[in-house]
């Protein structure tokens, strides 16, 4: 189904046993990480490297940022979010480069904490509150 191509409510079946539970555990995860997130922010936005856990974070919410807009706020923007994204992430990226001689550097270790805060602070609850509702989709 293409991003924003969504059916009519109440068509889709309600999730079943084994899809609530995976939407939970899915929903504690990423709650989860959000939190643990926020405790160890230091370590995000303080080093000149990134480990490659946390690329795959950024990685997972960059690719799902559109989903998460679309879909939780229902706007319909398509994969505008992400486009979008990219130039900030090479403004900051740039800023970073002048200030500091290094590219991963305050201006852009912030704006993308600030982006998967974000992504991962929505989704978490958003599955957990689909889980325990039975919401279906």
């Amino acid at each position: 189904m293409p991003l924003g191509d969504f059916v009519e409510g109440g068509t889709t079946p309600k999730p079943l046993r084994i899809g609530r539970t995976l939407w939970f555990v899915f929903g504690l995860a990423a709650t989860s990480y959000f939190v643990w997130d926020i405790v160890v922010y230091n370590d995000r936005v303080g080093i000149n490297s990134v480990h490659i856990g946390y690329l795959i974070g950024i990685a997972f919410a960059w690719w799902y940022l559109s989903d998460a807009i679309v879909v939780g706020l229902g706007l319909k923007w398509g994969r505008w979010p992400q486009i979008v994204s990219i130039p900030v992430a090479v403004v900051l990226a740039g800023v970073g480069l002048a200030a500091y001689e290094n590219v991963w550097t305050p201006p852009l270790a912030w704006g993308v904490f600030i982006m998967t805060q974000f992504w991962f602070g929505f989704i978490g609850p958003s599955f957990i509150f689909a889980a325990l509702f039975a919401a279906p989709g």
